[in-house]
């Protein structure tokens, strides 16, 4: 039985993961193998390539301050819909908002990956 809970909790703490062995290490622990992330701009697939992604947003929000945090989860099937929220750290407003569309292997890695942003944060 996949826990679908865990997997949302680990996904969350993974875009805000300082150590960059740490995320790596997560990220082989989320994805399958040849595991697909998409966000509005890029591509990624495998597991460096979708590390590369995770680096990228860590640089750009969590080292300036930000942290990635559940609003809420679905799930249907082998299907997860995850509502986040990018807020800064010390508290304040919610700087933007996205959902992941995840799609999970029986062996519950994340087969693919579809990032929505429903509120760009450079506007």
């Amino acid at each position: 039985m996949i826990d679908i809970a865990d997997i949302v909790d680990r996904y969350a703490e993974v875009w805000n993961e300082v150590d960059a062995d740490r995320r790596q290490k997560a990220v082989g622990e989320l994805w399958a193998s040849d595991g697909h992330y998409a966000n509005v701009t890029e591509e990624y697939r495998g597991h460096s390539r979708i590390h590369e992604a995770i680096h990228e947003a860590y640089e750009d929000f969590v080292e300036k301050g930000f942290a990635f945090t559940v609003h809420n989860h679905q799930v249907n099937h082998n299907s997860v819909r995850i509502t986040w929220h990018m807020v800064p750290a010390g508290g304040g407003d919610v700087a933007a908002v996205g959902t992941e569309f995840i799609v999970l292997g029986p062996d519950g890695l994340i087969e693919s990956d579809y990032q929505f942003m429903d509120v760009d944060p450079t506007r």
